[in-house]
């Protein structure tokens, strides 16, 4: 294995995890104000909390590797946040902002997946942060279907 690429496939997925759990943030802190049912807000907030720290743990990593973290892409923020805003223009329902975000969950996965296999020498840390972050999109998932 060599050392270098190692250190550049941690790099990646560490890039990767930090992009996810932004954008996750992102959309929840877009969606939170259009919630009305209070069991549903709680379970938003703590997302918000776990992909906030999974977020920062990811940040840590890559400054401890002598890396700067992903510069935040305004340009995707700004489709995201054109893209959230349309599809509850006419349907700000429980389920229509539990299924967003379950395709939001689901495309986070697909990326990760896809890091994590473009990035096969990534270390330990690095891909324990992952698999840490995969679980939770999963277990957010089957939360989120019971609001469907």
């Amino acid at each position: 294995m060599n050392e270098n690429s190692a250190r550049e496939d941690d790099i990646n997925l560490l890039r990767e995890i930090q992009k996810n759990t932004g954008k996750n943030l992102f959309a929840l802190e877009n969606l939170t104000g259009k919630v009305y049912d209070d069991n549903f807000a709680l379970m938003l907030t703590r997302e918000s909390f776990k992909y906030g720290e999974l977020h920062d743990r990811a940040k840590a990593q890559l400054l401890a590797a002598s890396r700067r973290p992903e510069p935040e892409n305004r340009v995707d923020r700004l489709i995201l946040s054109a893209s959230l805003n349309a599809n509850t223009l006419l349907n700000t329902t429980t389920s229509r902002l539990a299924e967003m975000m379950i395709k939001t969950s689901s495309d986070g996965l697909a990326s990760l997946w896809k890091a994590m296999n473009h990035n096969t020498e990534a270390g330990e840390k690095s891909t324990e942060l992952a698999r840490e972050l995969m679980d939770f999109e999963e277990s957010n998932i089957r939360e989120l279907k019971k609001y469907l």
